[in-house]
């Protein structure tokens, strides 16, 4: 066993971690006050495991898709990251959004236990991280101590795991950052060659970009389960002549996505035959398995699964789904594989697939889904979207936020966002403020919305059009995670905006600051612009304007905001 320091940047706190396992730990000259970097060289798992002091924190923030906040106890902390799920990063965040303590490992490091938890008999937490696959014979972990925004200590993993990677990151289309139509909530499986063109053909009137046909287009069976995929070959009764109707949806002007989830196959699905054998077990009863990517024929016959729909039928990506089945327990033997673990043949496969997309077009579309959120698939995915939550505007938010929080530069898109038809417009707004930070996707029948929601949905997707640069490239800083997130503020070059939900209190510094009410009341209070000029514009969910003034602002005043509205407040 080794030991390793750790020490505050002001000096009054010190403990001593411990390193076991066949392993060696060099801490590297300090870059920069409060960040600590070992360096382990490993040869098998190893376990790194200290405790440190941390009473304020009110919530640990994890990349997970589940939205709990609260601090575990170390009894109850391990989570499994692999290079499929999760990312091996974690922050203790307090009640001012300060991140006390932030861990992270190496985007080198392919499978581990990130574990915080706390101690009951220190009342200190207890970190302990036992990695068990690395791309290459050592990692690094990363502690920053220093006192900051807690999305600033985030944005400073990504950074360092951006130039670990450096151009082994899968370039992002402008288009990606597009808002999409997607067949999911809409269709489910009843989709067909001839509603995706409608949706299209409807969708683009609202200024969508791309259609993303989701599950359904392979199979007639349409009972949500998956006992048909492993072919992926459009079935013949809706989806007669793929290319020709891929160039119908083009001639609309849409990117066309298509729906694979690649680690599932069918007991009835002709592939099934020649690669029952090669797989992890079964993932649903004794219909659907896990094909092993560690054998060279399953890669094979994925890759040309995933080839095909951009080679002949001129699609322009694919969303790739249940990726994370790969992340499983008690792996079976691979006598014939050629990979050390699964993680390795996923990577494999997924980079021989980005290789031969890039071929045949540069500009591919890759989706992923929370929870693949580790920076090693940034080198493969070109934009992520939110974890499944149909109709829950609030975990939409949670959700985004967190992907923003962890993406680097990908592009993060919402869950599809769907509303009963009888939605009143104020809650269909709602929707899309809750996304407001996203690329947003939307399910609805477009070509079937009442007039008034048409006018929500119009006003909505152009203020995320027009309002991009702030949205998608500001510097994000939400508040209060373990709160859900009561607030959410971007800072752009030239102006600010700020959705709020659960706190009507904001405070307005810059010069032009948008303030977005997704709240349940009316009335919001504005601070920080005390004897100054200004400008107010307010407008309803549809963007009709409700009020306009000029004032002085006081210490302290009261906006009336329509719920799903906004107010727009320019200091002089």
């Amino acid at each position: 066993m080794t030991t390793f320091e750790i020490r505050s940047p002001d000096g009054r706190t010190t403990r001593t971690g411990t390193l076991s396992g066949a392993a060696a730990i060099t801490p590297r000259p300090p870059a920069e006050p409060g960040v600590l970097r070992y360096d382990v060289t490993a040869h098998g798992a190893v376990t790194l495991r200290w405790t440190w002091p941390a009473e304020e924190a009110v919530t640990l923030w994890q990349a997970t898709q589940d939205s709990r906040r609260n601090l575990p106890t170390d009894w109850g902390a391990n989570r499994e990251v692999r290079s499929v799920r999760s990312a091996p990063v974690a922050t203790l965040v307090d009640a001012q959004d300060r991140g006390l303590l932030t861990i992270s490992l190496s985007s080198n490091v392919r499978g581990c236990d990130f574990a915080v938890g706390v101690n009951e008999e220190t009342a200190e937490q207890l970190i302990e991280l036992t990695v068990t696959d690395v791309e290459g014979d050592g990692f690094t972990l990363r502690i920053d101590l220093r006192d900051q925004h807690f999305a600033e200590a985030l944005r400073a993993v990504t950074t360092e795991w951006a130039g670990e990677l450096g151009d082994r990151i899968a370039p992002v289309p402008d288009v990606a950052r597009q808002a999409m139509y997607s067949t999911w909530y809409s269709d489910h499986q009843h989709v067909s060659a001839e509603s995706v063109e409608r949706h299209a053909r409807a969708s683009a009137t609202y200024g969508t970009e791309a259609v993303i046909v989701d599950d359904g287009w392979q199979t007639d069976d349409t009972r949500r389960g998956y006992a048909y995929c492993g072919d992926w070959e459009p079935t013949s009764s809706t989806f007669p002549d793929m290319a020709a109707h891929v160039r119908r949806v083009h001639e609309l002007g849409q990117r066309y996505v298509l729906w694979l989830a690649p680690p599932l196959i069918g007991v009835h699905s002709k592939a099934w035959e020649h690669l029952q054998d090669r797989t992890l077990g079964f993932a649903d009863g004794e219909v659907v398995a896990v094909l092993d990517p560690r054998y060279p024929e399953v890669r094979e016959h994925l890759l040309e699964c995933c080839i095909r729909p951009v080679r002949d039928w001129g699609v322009d990506g694919l969303k790739l789904d249940f990726i994370d089945s790969w992340a499983r327990d008690d792996v079976p033997p691979a006598p014939d594989g050629d990979c050390a673990s699964v993680d390795e043949g996923v990577e494999r496969f997924l980079q021989a697939v980005t290789d031969e997309l890039r071929g045949l077009r540069p500009d591919v579309l890759i989706e992923f889904r929370q929870d693949y959120v580790n920076p090693r698939l940034w080198q493969f995915g070109t934009f992520l979207r939110a974890g499944d939550c149909a109709l829950d505007p609030v975990e939409n938010r949670v959700r985004t936020i967190d992907c923003r929080l962890l993406a680097g530069d990908r592009a993060v898109h919402s869950d599809m966002l769907m509303w009963h038809p009888a939605a009143s417009p104020e809650n269909v707004a709602l929707h899309f403020v809750n996304a407001l930070f996203s690329t947003p996707q939307v399910s609805m029948e477009p070509d079937a919305l009442s007039p008034d929601h048409e006018r929500v949905v119009r006003h909505w997707l152009g203020f995320q059009r027009d309002h991009a640069d702030v949205l998608l490239h500001g510097v994000l800083l939400p508040s209060r995670p373990d709160a859900r997130y009561t607030q959410v503020r971007a800072v752009g070059a030239n102006e600010t905006i700020v959705a709020v939900f659960t706190n009507p209190v904001v405070r307005v510094e810059e010069s032009c600051t948008v303030l977005v009410n997704g709240g349940a009341e009316q009335r919001l209070y504005v601070e920080g612009a005390a004897g100054r000029p200004v400008d107010l514009v307010v407008s309803d969910c549809s963007g009709r304007e409700v009020h306009r003034e000029t004032m002085t602002a006081p210490d302290v005043w009261a906006v009336d905001v329509p719920v799903g509205g906004l107010a727009r407040i320019v200091l002089d």
